[in-house]
């Protein structure tokens, strides 16, 4: 066999030696990665992925390659080597196995998209081509010349002795790639009829669901990153709850509600709202235990009446039941991840991996970090995550981001204030979590006070666990006129004179620093807390334990925040000021008053905030303008409403919003997928245009850190958080970690970080070499009031990071 300047596939190594002078041999790479996409003793669809995974870094046999990763030249590509060679292959093996049709073009819908999965698998899921190989134009045939082609087909005839070697000599592979291109078309017409006929066999859209999730290409990206990043299979225990943990945990989430009822109770907590709580919590996990069978399952209970426990309560009841293995948290905003999480955590005894980081500085095309595998596959008993990350699952743009997939298998998915999500991609993103349940073999539960219509995205049912009454009217909501900044915090200090605890709710991290700007001047002396998502988890959580004490026995407290108090954060106001959002957000915050019945009822006023007196904001975070002209229509029939009237007002909300608009449309990017066009749906983000985010790495504490801060300091003999980073920074470090020691150090990570838009980062931000996260350059920057909520941003980003 003719080859030019070629390493022998024996001596071909995956990459660098590690820092312990461990070799990692090319063809053991291959092997673990065929192994992990398929099996070739089974039929021939797994035999086709396990082919794939043998050649997919086929061409990291290059010469020039081999050069670059021993130090001794640049990179160069090799992804195209594998897809060529697999293509090579499947045209033989089409030719040799007996198929029928329909077999034939079942098998060639996985092949193609396997061949652009194998060219892509370092990039962008790439739309599958109808008219050429996805190599047509940047490689040709030549370009095969620098690999070891007799020891790779070797290797491949170990385990398909039926392809003939003979076939596949350099002259061989020529002929046979220009055939390949010129029979490309008829491959791609034979591979959608298989689509076709799988679409017409059901609704089109439930079938086209399943057909966009990414699973040939997570098995291909999982297999990859895990063998490479050093995950071993002898880990995977320690990532799963057992049935036997979860009856344990679920005995100790009784003991933990129990202590916080009798906590409620002597604070003056209404006694018969609190035994609502514990009937509803009950009578969920019932129903579920009824119900099991079914995928998708709603919770609608009001603000205040455990959502967050009656969810984990659920879980566990799955995992007991043998249904599920994990528990993914899933919440609007970074701002109110770290606490839910917190509650999750002190509530269950379980380690929870928090996950909300969301891009690099400098993306590596040949190997991806470490962390970024760690973050991206959610390979932990529970993890807590946002809403931006769920949807880089479903609408993925990168091969990375479908290790997110392989988090999600048999897992039972808690999303919690769903109707936050954008109503134009709400049907798109229901569609697509409803057929996680059957592909993914996922539970899904939807829990909320104010639940959105379903119809238009759930093609079979979704199962009600609870739709729970008001037992006592807490709250009343009241609207206000309209005003700037100096205005609402004036209303602010006179309610704060009467009431003593009192909290401003904003819809901008910039509109919330500048009411706080005016509370601290006109109340000298007297302590204004401030809230956002431009604090460190560690800073928020010691900043909610201040306020949480402050109003502790009916105390006094002015707090100003963005929607960090409006889901997830168990504190309680007499009054509520909320910069006008939505119908839905009115009445998620009004929960935020009288939240335990403990006093008389509290009052939620809502006005209409322009900042510097001219600019409406609320279209930088609530852009839909049907949702806004409702809510405006709504406020104006009820300009003061009861709790026990609240559910009315929603109600009304959203058959008005359907009514204007069904939002249907949005699901042809689901036909348009299935057709291989992946980029439709690619991208696609619960907020609108997705803003790029950064890390920024704070070395600084706050108050007592948790005792899992403290477990995981003690265990890297850490002193200061300056020396966090100084071991993240250092070259060898997190290769010298097992997997586990890494998810350990990432999570204590993720705790002195602050997620920030990309203009701000690169002001503030000093980068590692290499790493995702940014260091704070200046530590002046960050306030201990503020944090980085006074850096200035562009008002379009201020949704994304509130």
């Amino acid at each position: 066999m003719s080859v030019v300047k070629a390493y022998p596939l024996s001596e071909c190594i995956a990459r660098p030696k590690g820092p312990g002078g461990e070799d990692y041999p090319l063809v053991d790479h291959l092997l673990a990665v065929a192994n992990g996409m398929g099996n070739p003793q089974e039929d021939i669809y797994d035999r086709l992925r396990f082919l794939a995974g043998l050649l997919h870094d086929a061409g990291k046999s290059r010469y020039n390659w081999q050069e670059y990763i021993r130090g001794r030249g640049k990179g160069v590509p090799h992804a195209f080597a594998g897809a060529m060679l697999f293509a090579v292959c499947l045209d033989e093996l089409i030719k040799k196995w007996d198929l029928k049709l329909k077999e034939k073009q079942a098998l060639l819908h996985l092949g193609v998209g396997l061949v652009h999965f194998l060219y892509e698998h370092h990039g962008e899921i790439p739309d599958i081509n109808d008219c050429y190989p996805p190599w047509t134009g940047g490689f040709v045939p030549s370009d095969l010349k620098e690999c070891d082609l007799e020891g790779i087909f070797t290797l491949v005839r170990k385990y398909f002795p039926e392809l003939d070697e003979k076939r596949f000599s350099f002259t061989a592979l020529d002929e046979r790639l220009q055939e390949i291109n010129l029979r490309w078309k008829n491959w791609f017409q034979n591979a959608w009829r298989h689509v076709d006929r799988l679409l017409e066999s059901g609704n089109r859209y439930a079938v086209g669901a399943r057909l966009c999730l990414q699973r040939e290409n997570a098995r291909l990206i999982a297999a990859d990153r895990f063998h490479a990043a050093g995950v071993r299979v002898d880990e995977l225990p320690e990532e799963y709850i057992s049935p036997g943990l979860a009856r344990q945990v679920q005995a100790r989430i009784e003991q933990f509600c129990s202590d916080r009822k009798q906590v409620l109770t002597a604070a003056g907590a209404d006694r018969l709202l609190l035994g609502a709580r514990e009937k509803w919590r009950r009578k969920a996990v019932e129903a579920f235990a009824r119900e099991w069978g079914n995928g998708v399952f709603t919770l609608e209970l009001p603000t205040g009446y455990g959502k967050t426990l009656t969810s984990l309560s659920i879980a566990l009841k799955a995992i007991e039941l043998g249904l599920c293995r994990r528990i993914v948290y899933v919440a609007p905003y970074i701002s109110i991840l770290s606490q839910a999480a917190t509650e999750i955590q002190g509530s269950t005894g379980l380690n929870v991996m928090t996950h909300h980081h969301i891009s690099t500085l400098q993306r590596l095309m040949e190997e991806e970090r470490d962390e970024d595998v760690l973050l991206e596959s959610w390979r932990a008993p529970v993890v807590a995550t946002t809403f931006n990350q769920l949807f880089r699952a479903l609408f993925p743009s990168r091969a990375q981001h479908t290790l997110r997939l392989h988090g999600l298998k048999d897992s039972f998915v808690i999303v919690d204030e769903p109707q936050i999500i954008s109503a134009g991609v709400w049907n798109l993103f229901l569609a697509l979590m409803e057929a996680t349940t059957a592909e993914l073999n996922t539970k899904v539960l939807l829990t909320t006070a104010t639940l959105p219509e379903l119809e238009g995205g759930i093609f079979n049912s979704a199962v009600s666990l609870g739709k729970a009454e008001v037992v006592i009217a807490r709250f009343s909501v009241e609207v206000r006129g309209e005003g700037d900044e100096e205005y609402l915090a004036r209303e602010a200090v006179e309610a704060y004179k009467d009431y003593g605890s009192v909290a401003v709710i904003c819809n901008t991290v910039k509109d919330a620093a500048e009411v706080y700007r005016w509370l601290i001047k006109l109340v000298p002396g007297e302590t204004v807390y401030f809230l956002s998502g431009r604090l460190t988890p560690l800073h928020k959580k010691a900043r909610i334990e201040e306020i949480r004490q402050a109003l502790k026995n009916g105390s006094r407290a002015l707090v100003v925040c963005t929607q960090v108090l409006e889901a997830g954060v168990d504190l309680s106001f007499r009054v509520v000021f909320r910069a006008l959002p939505v119908i839905p957000s009115v009445v998620q915050a009004a929960g935020r008053c009288n939240r335990h019945g403990e006093g008389e009822t509290g009052r939620l006023y809502v006005l209409n905030l322009l900042r510097g007196g001219e600019t409406d904001t609320r279209n930088y975070v609530y852009r839909d303008p049907d949702q806004r002209e409702v809510t405006d229509k709504c406020l104006t029939n009820y300009p003061v409403f009861s709790e026990d009237e609240a559910s009315r007002v929603v109600r009304e909300f959203y058959r008005e919003c359907f009514r204007r608009n069904t939002h249907q449309a949005v699901l042809e990017k689901i036909l348009e997928a299935a057709s291989g066009y992946y980029s439709a749906p690619a991208n696609v983000h619960p907020f609108g245009p997705e803003v790029p985010g950064y890390g920024i790495f704070v070395p600084r504490w706050w108050g007592e850190p948790p005792e899992i801060i403290k477990t995981a300091l003690r265990k890297f003999h850490i002193s200061r958080p300056d020396e966090i980073w100084e071991l993240y920074a250092s070259k060898d470090f997190l290769r010298s970690l097992s997997f586990m020691e890494r998810k350990a150090f990432m999570g204590l990570m993720n705790h002195f970080v602050v997620q920030v838009p990309a203009e701000v980062a690169q002001e503030i931000g000093e980068p590692a070499s290499n790493r995702s996260l940014l260091r704070l350059r200046y530590d002046s920057r960050y306030r201990d009031d503020t944090g980085l909520s006074v850096v200035d941003m562009k008002d379009e980003h201020e949704a994304w990071f509130i």
